[in-house]
């Protein structure tokens, strides 16, 4: 009998240990698999973060490139108007592309014209240490001087001129030599009142 009782008490023993194993293991399943679940919890919520981010970014980005293209469409409609104001203003040599070709093929180096042009001009300001040989008045209040200039074409100019107090208007012809000299002639002018 001792022999039955030490066989139950060894098969208990069995059967406990293997209930100890068997709930060791169900716990060890239990936290490994909270574990996990935790993890790909986790990892969704970061996936659905970094989608949402890209959306955004996308939308944002989406929004830039219309932002871009509507930019260059303004920019092109400036341009155009620009364009169309030059060829409405005849009466300059933006605006008349005939008098650009005339000064191009009439003088090998191709200039700004209407800066150098203007630029000629104001500097006979310079070249006397009285009134501009250009303008026929006397200043009463300084010296005469140019201090506006428009060119109108390859042939006319229109300058205005003033001493300070007193101030006109003066239309030139110029002329340019096949040396690139520049020739101005006072055709007519006017002094305010």
């Amino acid at each position: 009998m001792e022999t039955k009782i030490r066989g139950f008490f060894v098969f208990l023993g069995k059967t406990l240990r293997m209930k100890k194993v068997c709930v060791s293991l169900v716990v060890f399943l239990l936290v490994l698999s909270g574990y996990l679940i935790f993890n790909c919890r986790q990892k969704s919520i970061k996936e659905h973060q970094l989608q949402k981010e890209l959306k955004e970014t996308n939308e944002g980005y989406d929004n830039n490139i219309q932002y871009a293209i509507h930019l260059e469409d303004s920019i092109k409609n400036l341009k155009h108007t620009i364009d169309s104001l030059h060829q409405k203003d005849r009466f300059s040599l933006a605006g008349n592309p005939k008098a650009m070709i005339y000064l191009n093929k009439a003088f090998e180096t191709e200039k700004k014209w209407p800066a150098y042009l203007k630029k000629l001009l104001l500097e006979t300001n310079e070249k006397q240490k009285g009134d501009n040989p250009l303008i026929p008045f006397a200043g009463m209040a300084g010296k005469m001087h140019f201090d506006d200039v428009k060119v109108l074409n390859h042939r006319w100019i229109i300058a205005h001129f003033t001493d300070g107090t007193y101030q006109g208007s003066l239309i030139l012809r110029y002329d340019i030599d096949q040396n690139g000299q520049v020739k101005f002639k006072v055709l007519d002018q006017t002094l305010y009142q």
